[in-house]
């Protein structure tokens, strides 16, 4: 019997690409600027950035002189990062990868996780392992930034409807919480050029005592969190979650 394909595959690949286009450049400037800052990164520091995507933030890093290497099992999306840097003469390496196979180790100033790039898999031991791998990836002394939902703030604002537009393009979100596994499951219908696909996303969101228990799990120390980039508190008024750690130093 032929494996039935992970929800991301093709949610990422055909049809999720256009609402990037929502994100203001000024917004990923911004977030740059702070994993620099946070991460006490300087010009030609290593960093790895899984998954990364189409290179919205690998390539704001590497014109800022870090040596970048991007993650992503989204070959489309690698292709994309590709000619991106290629045509602003920059030098970023490629890895079409599974995040939670990547066999990096001691190699990396740093690594970034970021924009919920976690909780994609069903079981637990996955996810975990994927803060594993990356605490592998990094060099003593090296630091993870994870930039995650907070599924405090989805509770306190949960919606069981929503839409977003952008261009031609229109999505549609029906979600269902699930409070026993702390799953959020979303009926996810894309419309454009006359045609609707629909996904069905799960997601297993965390919140900021669960992300430390992870961190430390894996090993990381000197484990902190923030609820923006301003460095205000985490608490449920926050969405977002800036949480670090650090590899002990052999």
């Amino acid at each position: 019997m032929e494996k039935k394909k992970e929800w991301w595959h093709d949610f990422f690949e055909k049809d999720f690409r256009p609402f990037f286009g929502v994100l203001p450049a000024r917004k990923t400037i911004h977030e740059v600027r702070y994993i620099i800052k946070k991460l006490g990164l300087k010009a030609g520091d290593s960093v790895l950035d899984c998954p990364c995507g189409f290179g919205r933030v690998s390539v704001p890093l590497a014109k800022m002189g870090m040596k970048v290497t991007g993650v992503d099992i989204t070959g489309s999306y690698l292709e994309e990062l590709k000619e991106s840097a290629s045509k602003k003469g920059l030098k970023i390496a490629t890895r079409p990868e599974d995040m939670r196979k990547i066999q990096f180790r001691n190699q990396f100033d740093a690594a970034v996780n970021l924009a919920t790039s976690l909780g994609y898999f069903e079981d637990d031991r996955d996810n975990l392992l994927v803060v594993r791998k990356l605490f592998q990836a990094i060099k003593p002394g090296g630091h993870l930034m994870m930039h995650i939902i907070n599924r405090d703030w989805i509770i306190a604002n949960f919606s069981p409807n929503g839409w977003m537009q952008f261009g031609n393009a229109i999505s549609f979100e029906t979600r269902r919480f699930d409070y026993t596994r702390s799953i959020n499951q979303v009926e996810w219908s894309f419309m454009k050029d006359g045609e609707t696909h629909t996904h069905h996303v799960t997601l297993r969101v965390y919140a900021y005592h669960e992300l430390i228990d992870m961190f430390r799990k894996a090993g990381f120390v000197d484990i902190t969190g923030f609820g923006s980039i301003k460095d205000e508190p985490v608490d449920r008024s926050r969405r977002w979650i800036w949480i670090f750690g650090t590899k002990p130093k052999r």
